[in-house]
Order: C-alpha cells, then structure tokens, then sequence
C-alpha cells in the first residue's frame, strides 16, 4: 500500500469528522438565528404592548390595571433579558464550534496536501525508474550491436 493510499484513508476519517463538524455548526448558526428571531419578537411585543398601554392610560385606567400592565410589561422585560442571555451563549457556543470545524477543515486540507505531494513524488520516482529502465535497455542494445560486429 503507497504512501498515498494510506494517507488516504486517513483522509475518509477526516472528512467524515469534518462533515459532522458542519453540521454541528450549521446546528449552531440555526440556534443563534432562532433566538435572534424571538428577541426582535419579544422587543416588538413589548413595543407594541407599551404603545397600547400608553394610549389606554391617556383614556385613564384604575390603579389595579395600571399595576397589572406593569407587571406584565416587566415580564416581557424579564423575558428579553434573559434571551439575551441565551444569545451570548448562542454566540459562544457558535464561536466554540466554528473553530472546531476550522481546525478539523485545515486537517483535511493539509491531508489532501500530503496526499498530492506524495503522489508527485510516486509519479517522480516512478519517472526516474522508467528512465533507468530505457537507458539500460538503450545499452543493452549498444552493446549486442557492438557484440555482432
């Protein structure tokens, strides 16, 4: 078995490590964009919601609605902080996995490198063989035409 069949095979392994690695970091992009999208939700429900609040209270509300629209509105507060929260850690995690995928990817890359270089080298050395291989035929004949002489 060359070099490069067994740097190959090596090479299967890495791309199949590296293909689970995309989707682990396709896996991580979908999660950011997920809870990216449900804080632009949360941010325009809050707007939305103090918006009315404000247009109700122009038309005067009790002091128990007043305290119950507040409390909700801090909820919704409650519930933005704590996603953005989740969005740091989204982005870490992204981070985490996209280096990963990165080191996994300059592996294979510098695999199909060796790969590429050994069989330069097999095709070269192969390449001086044959040369050999003529120029002691190309004697051989020299010297039975000198022999029938």
């Amino acid at each position: 078995m060359s070099k490069a069949d067994r740097l190959q095979l090596v090479l299967d392994l890495e791309k199949k490590k590296k293909d689970q690695a995309a989707k682990l970091l396709a896996e991580a992009i979908g999660n950011l964009q997920k809870a990216q999208s449900s804080m632009s939700q949360l941010k325009d429900y809050r707007t939305d919601y103090l918006n009315e609040a404000q247009e109700i209270g122009k038309q005067g509300v009790s002091a128990s609605d007043f305290r119950n629209r507040q409390l909700l509105a801090d909820r919704i507060l409650g519930a933005i902080e704590h996603q953005e929260q989740s969005i740091n850690l989204y982005e870490r995690q992204l981070e985490q996995v996209r280096k990963h995928y990165e080191k996994i990817y300059a592996r294979v890359r510098s695999i199909e490198l060796l790969i590429e270089k050994s069989l330069a080298e097999e095709e070269r050395k192969q390449g001086v063989r044959e040369q050999k291989m003529l120029d002691e035929f190309s004697q051989a004949q020299h010297f039975r035409k000198k022999q029938v002489i």
